[in-house]
């Protein structure tokens, strides 16, 4: 609903007879693979949107209890309560948790993991944590030793992640092979007749394949994934989408290109037109922690970048710029 309550967007199940069913989104017509890919991007949306209220609500407070700290503290939200005392007056900064609103946080509604910078008087500044229900305040050598010990569990996060994606392809494989696999036959472009055998989880339809002008090593069983996208260019030309990270899985039984093709494997269209090497589960999972390393530095390179644009700011005579900053 919107701020007017009308509706912004709805999404319906339809089936006409005789025909595929489709999802009817807002006033078009979608398909399971266009509909994930919008999910995918309303999701964004949604942890964007609540990125801006999160701004909002520590940059701002209908409170009238809440002004300006008196002290003088520049993180300080300024909470009379917390400046009654004249001998002792506990500064902090906005609160942030985890996880608000979202299922795994149970009955702590404003989120979990939550902290905010904290001082008492003229005392040397700290960040109050929440471990196991209290709130230690740590020094700055300790929020290090806080931010290590979490990238190490959020490590072990992602592996208990995969470790659940792999039970769960498991599951859907045997499920897959539960399900009848298609069976075709074609004419090459010598008029020899060849009978196919789909993998379960082929979604190619092949009907390229049945123009009589194909050779069996042009005959590929594919699996499309989700499809991601980024504004990129190449030596300073406009900027457009183009694909980033997609995979496919794939196998090409007589390809004539290499043994890789031959047995099941995964292509990643790293960037616009550019490929890995068809990868092995093992070669897939080394990609993948190359990737999440990365990741790692840009989220590095994020907070640096945060750092670099409130200093720029604080500048007394910024230079300014004719671009869009």
């Amino acid at each position: 609903m919107g701020n007017d309550g009308r509706e912004l967007l709805d999404a319906r199940l339809l089936d006409f007879s005789g025909s595929q069913p489709v999802i009817g989104l807002g006033e078009t017509d979608t398909d399971a693979a266009e509909a994930r890919a919008k999910a995918k991007d309303f999701r964004k949306f949604a942890a964007d949107l609540e990125t801006l209220a999160n701004m909002m609500d520590a940059t701002t407070s209908s409170d009238p209890d809440v002004a300006s700290c008196p002290g003088g503290v520049s993180f300080c939200t300024g909470d009379s309560e917390d400046h009654k005392d004249p001998k002792e007056h506990y500064h902090h900064g906005p609160l942030t948790a985890m996880g608000a609103r979202r299922s795994y946080a149970g009955q702590h509604g404003d989120g979990i993991m939550a902290f905010h910078l904290s001082q008492i008087n003229d005392e040397t500044p700290g960040l109050d944590f929440v471990a196991d229900g209290g709130w230690p305040t740590l020094s700055l050598e300790e929020v290090d030793e806080l931010i290590s010990d979490m990238s190490l569990h959020l490590a072990n996060l992602w592996a208990a992640r995969a470790q659940l994606a792999g039970l769960m392809s498991r599951r859907r494989t045997n499920q897959m092979c539960a399900t009848p696999q298609r069976t075709w036959t074609y004419d090459d472009r010598h008029g020899t007749q060849h009978t196919v055998t789909c993998p379960s989880w082929c979604s190619n339809t092949h009907t390229d394949d049945l123009d009589r002008n194909r050779h069996p090593a042009d005959v590929f069983h594919q699996l499309y994934g989700a499809e991601a996208s980024a504004e990129y260019s190449e030596a300073y030309e406009e900027y457009e989408s183009w694909p980033l990270l997609c995979a496919t899985l794939g196998v090409s039984p007589n390809s004539t290109v290499s043994r890789a093709y031959r047995v099941p494997h995964v292509l990643v269209e790293v960037a616009a037109d550019t490929y890995t090497r068809p990868m092995d589960p093992d070669q897939l999972a080394e990609f993948i922690q190359t990737v999440a390393g990365q990741l790692d530095e840009l989220r590095v390179m994020h907070s640096r970048l945060t750092e670099a644009r409130a200093e720029w700011a604080t500048r007394t005579d910024p230079t300014t710029s004719t671009e869009t900053a």
